[in-house]
């Protein structure tokens, strides 16, 4: 009986796991595309510079293109199943190369927010969609480029 029950538990984790990766697969997905910049906050104040930059993001790559011509490059990784959403950004090069940005996303429709803790720091993910004085995190609003 015990050995029935530990196969079932584990036919259902795997069955978890598939589950999850189809979730992120599909979440990737709709992701993809070239995505504006239009409000930016740290710490509880605006963000002004990086509004107009850009976020693309092809397959499970990233390149953000900042309105003043700068271009970083990185990986990405989703974990649509954890509430709110995670994403984690790892850079690629440059002065945050193999950096960490730990943050959550939303989605709806053609905007995308982020909210993220600054790479390199001890501030944990955040928890929910907004800024305040000395916390370290971003919150940014993206929307879809159109074609």
């Amino acid at each position: 009986m015990r050995v029935l029950l530990i196969g079932c538990a584990l036919a259902l984790a795997t069955f978890a796991v598939a589950r999850d990766e189809e979730a992120a697969k599909k979440e990737q997905k709709a992701l993809q595309g070239t995505w504006k910049v239009v409000a930016a906050e740290q710490d509880g104040d605006p963000l002004d510079r990086i509004v107009g930059g850009t976020l693309t993001i092809k397959d499970n790559n990233f390149t953000i293109k900042t309105a003043g011509g700068t271009e970083l490059k990185g990986d990405l990784t989703l974990d649509p199943a954890k509430a709110p959403k995670h994403i984690n950004l790892v850079h690629q090069d440059g002065p945050l190369k193999d950096k960490t940005w730990q943050g959550i996303y939303e989605l709806k429709g053609d905007t995308i927010k982020l909210c993220y803790a600054e790479a390199d720091s001890e501030k944990d993910r955040p928890t929910e969609f907004k800024t305040l004085k000395k916390s370290r995190l971003l919150l940014i609003e993206l929307k879809r480029e159109k074609k």
